[in-house]
């Protein structure tokens, strides 16, 4: 399985400089969690498992351009890019959003690379109960033991 980031962060919020160092540090912390979890056999129901975080301090009044996307398995899927003409295939995959807005956004722009890592490990975390969400069709994944598996990383690498 297959674990990764996308990231829409708020460069106009936080400034550019310091928006290219927080998108490094998710980038980062995405593919040493991605090397962690692709070792471990969670079962054939999910292959890519997708969380896009919005790092984002929207105005009042513009909140709702950053509307959280809810869990969502899609089995197959096959698209092509209307731009390139590329054709892509989605295969099951287990994609939903997170925010880090308000106060959490201001306290993550302010911190140091590894208090940052903590902000991401606990709603990362917090995350997971996104997993009850899973259809019942998705009977080969054992969410406790990809749970468990976060967690230990998390604690491996001291941000919990």
């Amino acid at each position: 399985m297959n674990f990764s980031i996308a990231l829409r962060i708020d460069a106009f919020s936080m400034g550019e400089d310091m928006a290219k160092k927080k998108s490094f540090i998710i980038n980062d912390f995405s593919k040493q969690i991605n090397a962690y979890i692709k070792v471990r056999d969670y079962g054939n129901d999910i292959y890519q498992y997708l969380v896009s975080i919005d790092v984002v301090n929207p105005s009042e009044g513009y909140e709702h351009l950053y509307k959280d996307f809810k869990p969502k398995y899609t089995e197959y899927k096959a698209l092509i890019n209307k731009f390139s003409g590329d054709k892509m295939e989605i295969e099951k995959q287990f994609h939903y959003s997170i925010k880090i807005t308000g106060e959490l956004f201001d306290e993550f722009i302010s911190t140091t690379e590894t208090e940052g890592r903590k902000i991401l490990a606990q709603e990362l975390l917090k995350s997971l109960s996104n997993l009850d969400a899973l259809p019942k069709k998705v009977k080969d994944f054992d969410k406790e033991r990809f749970k468990a598996d976060m967690e230990a990383f998390f604690k491996e690498q001291n941000l919990l």
